[in-house]
């Protein structure tokens, strides 16, 4: 029982205000109190002493039940707890304290889908212990489910100040290639957290993702100026992909070339930016050695394998680069979905198969052309791609009849499946014939016609007469300036009397209005109607709705690609930021067959390309 040495009218307030905390009147409530105090305390069997007779006088109590199963849990008795925090929440589903406890539980048991739904519902219901969310990020990180985490944990971290969880949160962000997000919370964390070492370290990379890279490199040589920064290895890192943004490729060699590294994890990191900077330059056999080395020095691939792996199948090496290619997880995500499921002998005997999206939207709808070269039966065979929610209408009508889900959905619910039938998207390079590039070639998106014509008939009275040619000029992502370029570069290309729909994503209003002040002699058009973050479907039709597309290669170019469509010119940056799927020579592409590429001869300069590209659409 509680402490009864009190005096009376103490005793009753106490009483009175468990009471309204707890719901139960009398005595018991100060006994729910103590019981909490005691678990809290690690006195298990005293807790259990006082919650386990409320179980029996108030059998709806949620927090006695609370109370049995966090006993239990500290006894790591998984079972026992999970009977308990499911019997709490059979009284209240959304109880977030007995949510957070059912997660757990599961863990003890190893569930893990059944743990990280549970913590999701606890998210959602308001749960902030620091504990379950890092728990979370792990097992969905094993899993292969980062951007779920992050779009179930975004919410939660915003309200609370972790710094260490933030931090973590900006590292999920960084292994999905989002760096655009990570910058934010790295900043974030960085000001709960202003004068650590690995925070300020952390917002180095955080400035160079926001594509702040002068700041970066100041920040960087603060630290290095620092006789007790300790972390140098990962300063160093950043400094040199720092010098690369900024266009210093001889700057960054001698620093990398000229430090000492002790972590082996950064060497290889930075070998990796090493292998980038020599495509640049066009020293592309040394970029192959540069590479090998930052493998080999840890055994650890990962990111510099799936570097790799690009650049070989750039190069034509497809069977070799494929191999480096699936090393891009590790062994412990890898055992959820093994590359193996992605062999011809897997697929050919599945009647159910989930294709796992990754990366961005542009990189997927150019992977799902190679759906036509896995060995599948699309007659017999239920295909899902599971990815972006934007894919779910706007993928209706392929040519390979398969359905697309919601990421979300499909974590989030409860669905029988065998552990074999899930590939993902990026594993299907293995198919690839480099002799018969034309066999994953042609349109496999049908663009909806309605929407498309609605467009159009628009577009048509607008122009009054004159070409509608659709323009995307700039890239979002942490290097995507060295694949940008302006817009008054793009309208170079286009003839007096021109619509230009702007197909560009995300806030460009201040350039278009200056781009009118420029070219009065052309109309811009930004169609309020049409919004490609939010709906693929309306900019599918959007693009097919052009006479032509003059865009750099982006998401609008692989939308064109997909779409089939046929009057596309598309700016291709050289070195390492040239996109494997282009290849290293030609004007028309190899990947999807219908695009026109202008290449760039060297990094950072557009002249030559823009120049042909002009000559090209004004014939």
């Amino acid at each position: 029982m509680a402490d009864t040495a009190l005096s009376r009218k103490d005793r009753r307030a106490r009483i009175a205000k468990a009471a309204k905390i707890y719901g139960i009147k009398g005595e018991e409530s100060l006994d729910l109190h103590e019981a909490y105090k005691a678990l809290n305390q690690n006195d298990v069997m005293r807790a259990v002493q006082l919650a386990h007779p409320i179980t029996q006088s108030h059998p709806k109590s949620v927090h006695a039940w609370t109370i049995m199963g966090g006993a239990a849990l500290a006894q790591r008795e998984g079972k026992t707890a999970e009977a308990f925090f499911q019997r709490a929440l059979d009284f209240a589903p959304r109880d977030s304290s007995a949510l957070v406890g059912l997660a757990k539980a599961h863990v003890l048991q190893a569930q893990p889908e059944e743990a990280v739904t549970v913590a999701a519902r606890a998210f959602a219901a308001g749960a902030d212990e620091p504990g379950l969310i890092d728990l979370y990020m792990e097992l969905m990180r094993q899993m292969g489910r980062i951007q779920v985490a992050v779009d179930a944990l975004s919410p939660v971290l915003t309200k609370h100040d972790y710094p260490e969880l933030t931090l973590k949160l900006a590292d999920l962000l960084t292994e999905i290639e989002e760096t655009s997000k990570a910058a934010h919370w790295l900043e974030k964390a960085w000001k709960l957290r202003p004068d650590e070492e690995v925070y300020r370290v952390g917002r180095v990379r955080g400035l160079i993702y926001g594509r702040r890279a002068t700041e970066a490199l100041a920040l960087a040589d603060e630290l290095l100026a620092d006789p007790a920064t300790q972390d140098r290895d990962t300063v160093i890192l950043y400094k040199v992909l720092a010098l690369r943004i900024t266009n210093q490729p001889e700057e960054a060699l001698a620093l990398a070339e000229g430090h000492d590294f002790t972590n082996a994890d950064r060497f290889a990191e930075v070998r990796g930016v090493v292998a980038n900077i020599l495509q640049d330059l066009g020293r592309e056999d040394e970029a192959d050695d540069a590479y090998l080395e930052g493998m080999h020095v840890t055994g650890a691939k990962l990111r510099v394998s799936k570097a790799y792996g690009a650049f070989l199948m750039r190069r034509g090496d497809f069977e070799k680069g494929a191999e480096y290619f699936a090393d891009r997880f590790e062994e412990r995500q890898r055992s959820y979905i093994p590359y193996e499921n992605s062999s011809p002998e897997n697929l050919a005997k599945q009647s159910r198969l989930y294709i796992i999206g990754e990366q961005g939207i542009g990189d997927q709808l150019a992977l799902m052309s190679l759906l036509r070269l896995a060995p599948v039966d699309y007659a017999k065979t239920t295909v899902t791609l599971a990815s972006d929610p934007r894919f779910v209408k706007a993928l209706k009508g392929n040519a390979y009849g398969i359905d697309a889900m919601d990421r979300d959905v499909f974590t989030g619910e409860a669905r029988e499946l065998h552990g074999d039938q899930l590939v993902y998207l990026g594993d299907l390079v293995r198919y690839i014939d480099g002799d018969n590039r034309a066999a994953h070639q042609g349109p496999w998106v049908t663009p909806d016609a309605s929407l498309m014509q609605h467009l159009r008939d628009k577009y048509d009275r607008l122009a009054k007469g004159g070409p509608i040619i659709g323009a995307a000029w700039w890239s979002g992502s942490m290097l995507g300036h060295l694949r940008s370029v302006s817009l008054m570069d793009i309208l170079s290309a286009v003839p007096d009397g021109a619509l230009v729909v702007n197909l560009q994503y995300g806030d460009c209003k201040a350039e278009i209005e200056a781009a009118r002040r420029a070219r009065p002699d052309v109309s811009i058009l930004d169609d309020p109607e049409v919004d490609q973050m939010k709906n693929l479907t309306a900019f599918f039709a959007q693009v097919a709705a052009m006479d032509r597309v003059l865009t750099i290669d982006n998401t609008t170019a692989h939308t064109c690609g997909a779409i089939g469509h046929p009057d596309t010119h598309v700016l291709v940056p050289t070195g390492s930021e040239c996109m494997w799927y282009w290849g290293l020579s030609d004007d028309r592409d190899p990947w999807y067959g219908n695009l026109k590429l202008y290449r760039q001869t060297k990094l950072g300069v557009w002249d030559t390309p823009l120049s042909l590209m002009k000559q090209a659409v004004s014939s």
